[in-house]
Order: C-alpha cells, then sequence, then structure tokens
C-alpha cells in the first residue's frame, strides 16, 4: 500500500496528465485513462527504489494495472470497434493488454531481490509506458474525434464503474 508521499506524487502526476489531457481537447473517459497513466507511471517508479519499497506498492500497482486494461477492454474498446476510424487501434490495444498481463503474472512468479523479477518489472515499466504514450497520442485524440464529448463522457461512468468492480476482485 502507498505510504502518504507515494499517494501524493501519484496524485499529483494524474491530475498533471488529466490537465496536458484536457488541454489536448480530451474529455471524459481520455482524460481519466490518461490520468489514471500518470498515476500507475509514478509507483512503478518508485517501486524500483529497493525490494522493499517494491513489496510494499506491488499489489497496489498490479491492482490499478490490471483493473484499468481489464476495465478498458470491457467497456471502452468495443465502442472503438464500432467505428472504422478506431477499430485498428483497438485491435492493436488488446494484444498490448495481454502483453501486460503476461508480464504481471511473471514478475508475480518470480522472487523477490531476483534480478529476474527486476528485469521483468523494467520491461513492465518500459511497456507501460510506451502503452500510455501510444494511447494519449494517437488513440485517444482520433477516439475523441470520432465519437465526442457525449460518448466519452458515457464511457468515463461505465469504465469507472467496471474498474471498481475488478479491482475489488483482484
Amino acid at each position: 500500500m502507498p505510504n502518504r508521499m507515494d499517494s501524493i506524487l501519484s496524485t499529483g502526476a494524474g491530475k498533471v496528465k488529466a490537465f496536458r489531457a484536457r488541454l489536448a481537447g480530451l474529455t471524459g473517459v481520455w482524460r481519466t485513462l490518461a490520468e489514471q497513466h500518470g498515476e500507475v507511471m509514478v509507483l512503478m517508479e518508485r517501486a524500483k527504489a529497493s525490494d522493499e519499497k517494491f513489496t510494499e506498492l506491488w499489489p497496489t500497482i498490479k491492482r490499478e494495472l490490471v483493473s484499468h486494461e481489464k476495465a478498458e477492454v470491457r467497456e471502452v474498446f468495443p465502442t472503438l470497434r464500432t467505428s472504422p476510424i478506431t477499430r485498428s487501434l483497438a485491435d492493436h490495444h488488446d494484444a498490448e493488454a495481454n502483453t501486460l498481463e503476461y508480464l504481471v503474472k511473471k514478475i508475480d512468479e518470480l522472487a523477490i531481490g531476483a534480478q529476474d523479477r527486476r528485469d521483468t518489472f523494467q520491461t513492465l515499466i518500459d511497456t507501460v509506458g510506451r502503452h500510455a504514450n501510444e494511447e494519449e497520442h494517437e488513440i485517444f485524440p482520433k477516439a475523441q474525434e470520432a465519437f465526442g464529448k457525449e460518448v466519452a463522457e458515457r464511457l468515463d461512468a461505465n469504465f469507472k464503474a467496471a474498474k471498481k468492480r475488478v479491482a475489488e476482485a483482484v
């Protein structure tokens, strides 16, 4: 569980990402997703500091990553498949989501303190960073344009509810 400083830094990074998304014209679910990217990236970077910090933060990181991806796949990306503009982006996302899930499972199997675990965790950080950047700069702007504010707001509510349900089950 994140301590007070981890929570402050994570929340702050999320707010910065949300603000940048808003400046880029993103609304609703697109802004929420960007905010969550910022939050989890800070937690992952903080977890690299030591095996103790990793042990403290990994359950939260895992819950946030898995619930975020599963809620996206369930609630957001089916809508993206309805438009020819975003359909291929949704398919690409699903492949990346499978990679993220694989890395999370692999990290769970590796011993704390093992170099393999550290290397795999760094791979996860790099993968999440690329994934978030691609979503925020390619997928979300196209989706915002294709579906508009009303759909983005509806998807936001659906995504948040799904993420909460998944997080409670992880």
